[in-house]
């Protein structure tokens, strides 16, 4: 038995292994099959460089440059994954088939947009660092008037504040916070691959503290917003290393209209509109003023001939009445664009004219733009972008914070009430309470200045194609700005009076001149895709400035234009020029692997010669790294998401002083000397020299989350950032003995950190009916690290506000510094603490340090002007050809200093007028108030003026616009295409516990401390127009 069993064992051994083979060699088969097949877009158009591969596996393959591919397999059911920049992924069943032919289709609109990055451009979902992106359909949902105030509240990041009410007066603009202490903190703007030059052509003139437009004039004002065609901002070090130094505080790049394949299309855009003050503060009327300075003189048992007591006819004069005005508005643009497969245009001519709304100020601008490209031959591509505009602006008194007297709209807040305006002969009457401040329409009507800028800015490039992926680009760049400001006092005003009329008339020139060549490369290989650009760029800036000036003219009707009528003032005559070259060199290199894993890697080396030889340059890199993770097979599947993307980035930047020279000595023109009996000029030092002067420099990190959910109907971004800053530029004072009040040096270094957060959703998208919105949110947080070897720098304030500010250590930039006011002395209150002669009704301050005195040590930090957080929402609803758009805007917990409180706790002079609700409801002995003194003159505790009273919580919500439009149903013609009709109305609405006028105000320009100094009134404007493309 046994033994007929053994070669029944072994016959089925033979067929198992006989088996075994055959499924081997039939795996064997499988493992040599291949697929192959063709890619091309939806145009048909053959594909080369997609990467083919098999799901779960790491068998990859290229499409060659008719898109053909072929690829082994190691299973009839595998799944091929097509992936190609710009257009969908798509993930297809194999189901045994040995030829596959594949149709890509562009990427989701959203993904797949290019946006601008400076030196070049990638598709958004290709971006490792923090770029934000605005398209002028959502410039024009807000202001069609100035670009910077419709990017208001709009992008994280971004804070913006009005200077000034002033029409054209430029507007603060900060990225992620405050990144010197004394230095430049705007950001770079860069239009059409041009840097702009932001300096003023001329300064402001003025005589005896009285000065016309302390603020600069923004850069961009020469740019029509209709020919505005995108926006870019860079914000963390990656994005903005390869601009160098020059891209410290972040950089705007601005892509103007450009022409497009096709005939000829003509857009046509009117806007009117009225203007009206948003805000005034009341002060008293006549009756009030009466009341009140004859009630304090009674209750404080003052000296009558010392304090008069008010008599006579009371005219219960509103003078900001009289200088305030509804003023109208107007813009027209008109543009031209279209061309044909090789060459292409666009040209645009615009018109803007903006009245003031206080008397005898407003802005008229003339604009035209010229936007040409041509690939003639094959290989060259050749452009240029051209811009030039005259601006005429007038300008009403407005103080500089030296002499609050020079403000007209101050002096109307203060001036006498119960007098008249004119006198009996019709001449300007003077109150003789008010004395030495002047009519206050005597100075609107004979203190002003006239200007005129002429500017023309543009560049022209030329790229040649060595082959397809590689190309040479030279570009040459110019910036002109002349300018002409003459400014007059007549001898109708007390200051022009005592001066027998005062003229003066300045000629600015200013000059950008950029010389670039780089070098771009861009190619995929396969899974693999590199952008590439290295270059160097050469920029001059050049600037000159004539002054000429005199007094006691014999035609003072001939005013500015008859100096030679008037008397030469001492150094009457001056001139002055500048100049300073940046040269730099710079690389970036994008790197994509399986357009999944993103590098990027640049560095800049920019040499200024603001520095001495052995400091003059300083070099900048960064690295920035990000993973798709929707790429991943994890989340392939997940139909809820479209885009999830992590960023990381680190870089350093640095900053240059925004004054040349400052490492060795400057002399400028002195006082006139009398030398044998005979006047000369003289030179005197001006400047204390630093040779060892350095860059200041910033390392900033950046983590990002990028997502897009649900067919990118909800798209957003979180951003943290951590920037510190070293080598802070600061004027250090210096010992008297070395002549000289102050020296710029490095001193330390500060700190911000936040995090930014946007979200973007449709919300509804129907066929006739769509409804978006958006939100951004942005925290801040500083905090000076160190100041060398200074313990403390404490700074004073405009005007009579003095020292109000402190740098320290461990506190945030921007800090105020002043006294706590802890309610009002009462008549049963022990005194026994108080200084000598406190009396009732005076404020009680609270001593800090415990040893019963007020005095300076009993000061300390009342909170800083930078928000805690800032945010923007935005929503819009559109039906057929009906939309509207809503935006609002807001910041939390920035602190402001408010001058007309300091003014009316603190007067200058009693007899002058004061806000109303304070006074009125001040301390008396029948009306015992903790919250407002007696106000009587003579605190025997001094003036404090910055205390927890004056500087308040400038907190706000706004309304910043709401835009109702309708596209007009026309009927099909060969004419019109288009005809759109609208209104408009901006800074609506503003909630806020602020008492000033406006709590998103800086009157004193850019600098870091916010402070409401009588500066021009904003605004409230109401517009309407039409758009009409033929």
């Amino acid at each position: 038995m046994d033994h007929m069993m053994i070669p029944s064992l072994r016959n089925r051994l033979k067929y198992l292994i006989a088996l075994l083979m055959i499924a081997f060699s039939g795996a064997l088969h499988a493992q040599q099959s291949h697929v192959k097949g063709n890619v091309s877009s939806t145009n048909g158009t053959s594909l080369e460089g997609v990467s083919v591969s098999v799901k779960n596996t790491t068998h990859t393959a290229a499409t060659d440059g008719n898109g053909n591919y072929t690829l082994n397999l190691s299973t009839s059911g595998a799944v091929l994954i097509f992936k190609y920049i710009g257009y969908a992924t798509q993930e297809i069943p194999l189901n045994g088939r040995t030829t596959l032919d594949v149709t890509l289709e562009p990427e989701d609109k959203t993904l797949s947009e290019v946006v601008v990055i400076g030196y070049g451009s990638l598709r958004k979902s290709d971006l490792t660092g923090s770029v934000a992106s605005i398209k002028a359909e959502d410039l024009t949902k807000g202001s069609n008037i100035n670009m910077q105030q419709a990017l208001q509240g709009r992008v994280p990041g971004v804070q913006i504040y009005q200077k000034s009410g002033e029409p054209g007066a430029a507007m603060s603009v900060q990225i992620r916070g405050i990144t010197s202490i004394t230095g430049n903190n705007a950001p770079l703007y860069v239009i059409d691959g041009m840097p702009i030059n932001d300096a003023a052509a001329i300064g402001a003139p003025g005589v005896g503290g009285a000065t016309n437009n302390p603020n600069n004039r923004s850069p961009l004002n020469t740019l029509n917003p209709a020919d505005i065609a995108s926006i870019e901002i860079l914000k963390d070090a990656s994005a903005t290393a390869i601009y160098g130094s020059r891209g410290a505080n972040g950089v705007v790049l601005i892509t103007t209209k450009k022409g497009r394949e096709g005939a000829t299309t003509v857009n046509y855009n009117a806007t009117f509109g009225q203007q009206q003050v948003a805000n005034t503060q009341r002060y008293m009327n006549g009756d009030e003023y009466t009341s009140a300075l004859n009630g304090i003189i009674a209750d404080g048992n003052l000296n009558t001939s010392s304090y008069i007591p008010v008599t006579g006819t009371n005219y219960n004069t509103d003078w900001q009445k009289l200088l305030l005005k509804n003023a109208p508005i107007q813009s027209h643009d008109i543009s031209f664009s279209g061309g044909s497969s090789n060459t292409k245009y666009y040209i645009s001519a615009g018109y803007f004219d903006q009245d003031g709304v206080m008397l005898n100020s407003g802005t008229t601008r003339y604009n035209a733009s010229v936007n040409l490209e041509t690939g003639l031959p094959s290989k060259y591509n050749i452009g240029i972008s051209l811009s030039t505009s005259y601006i005429s602006d007038n300008y009403n008194a407005n103080g500089t914070g030296i002499n609050d007297n020079a403000s007209a709209l101050y002096m109307a807040q203060n001036y006498d009430p119960t007098s008249p305006a004119l006198d009996t002969d019709l001449s300007y009457f003077r109150s003789p309470l008010m004395a030495p401040m002047d009519n206050p329409l005597a100075v609107i009507h004979g203190q002003y200045s006239v200007g005129d800028t002429y500017r023309t800015f543009g560049n022209m490039f030329a790229e040649y194609f060595f082959i397809p992926s590689l190309s040479a680009k030279a570009r040459v760049g110019v910036d002109l700005n002349n300018s002409k400001r003459s400014f007059w006092i007549d001898p109708s005003t007390l200051t022009g009076a005592s001066y027998g009329g005062y003229a003066d008339v300045r000629d600015g020139k200013r000059g950008y001149y950029l010389l670039e060549g780089t070098l771009n490369y861009n190619k995929v290989f396969g899974v693999h895709s590199i952008n590439a650009v290295a270059g160097s760029t050469y920029e001059r800036y050049t600037s000159s400035t004539l002054i000429a000036n005199a007094r006691n003219f014999a035609l003072p009707d001939l005013t500015y234009y008859a100096l030679a009528s008037g008397e030469a003032t001492l150094n009457g005559v001056g001139n002055g020029a500048q100049e300073n070259i940046l040269l730099s060199y710079l690389g970036r290199v994008n790197y994509a692997l399986m357009d999944k894993y993103l590098v990027t890697a640049s560095i800049r080396a920019d040499g200024s010669a603001r520095f001495g030889p052995d400091n003059r340059f300083g070099y900048f890199p960064s690295l920035a790294l990000a993973w798709k993770m929707k790429q991943e097979n994890f989340l392939a599947d997940v139909s809820a998401v479209d885009e999830l993307k992590i960023r990381a980035s680190y870089g350093a930047i640095g900053n240059q002083p925004n004054v040349n020279y400052l490492y060795f000595s400057t002399y400028s023109g002195g006082r006139d000397a009398i030398f044998n009996g005979q006047r000369v000029s003289t030179l005197a030092p001006s400047r204390s020299p630093n040779p060892a002067l350095q860059w200041e420099s910033a390392q900033q990190v950046d983590i990002g989350l990028d997502f897009g959910l649900w067919k990118s109907r909800i798209t957003g971004s979180v951003d943290y950032y951590n920037r510190r800053t070293y080598n802070l530029l600061y004027s250090v004072p210096q010992p008297l003995s070395t002549g000289f009040a102050a020296r710029t040096e490095n001193v330390g270094s500060m700190r911000n950190t936040g995090i930014e957060a946007a979200v973007n959703g449709i919300l509804l998208d129907k066929s006739d009916l769509k409804w978006d919105a958006g939100f951004n949110i942005t925290t801040l947080k500083n905090k000076v690290l160190s100041l060398g070897s200074v313990e403390q720098f404490i700074g004073e304030g405009p005007g009579n506000i003095g020292q109000y500010s402190i740098l320290k250590p461990g506190e945030s930039i921007g800090s105020f510094y002043g006294y706590i006011v802890e309610g009002v002395w009462q008549t049963d209150d022990d005194f026994s603490t108080a200084q000598p002669g406190v009396r009732p009704g005076d404020l009680k301050y609270k001593d800090i340090d415990g040893d019963n005195l007020i005095n300076t040590n009993d000061r300390m930090v009342l909170g800083s002007s930078l928000p805690d957080f800032y945010y923007g929402f935005n929503t819009s609803v559109s039906y057929k050809g009906l939309s509207l758009a809503i935006f609002l805007e807001g910041s939390h917990g920035a602190k402001m200093l408010n001058s007309s409180l300091v003014d009316s706790y603190y007067p200058v002079d009693f007899r002058r007028n004061k806000l109303a609700d304070l006074y009125l409801s001040r301390w008396t002995p029948s009306n015992p108030t903790n919250e407002y003194p007696s106000f009587i003159p003579g605190d025997p505790q001094g003036n404090k003026n910055v205390t927890n009273k004056t500087v308040e919580d400038a907190s706000y919500l706004r309304i910043q616009s709401v835009r109702l439009a309708y596209k007009l149903p026309l009927p099909k013609n060969k004419f019109i295409n288009n005809v759109t009709v609208f209104v408009n109305g901006q800074n609506l609405h503003t909630f806020t516990k602020y008492s000033g006028v406006d709590p998103a105000v800086n009157a004193i320009g850019d600098n870091v401390l916010r402070v409401d100094y009588n500066s021009y009134p904003l605004t409230r404007i109401f517009t309407g127009g039409i758009n009409v493309q033929f």
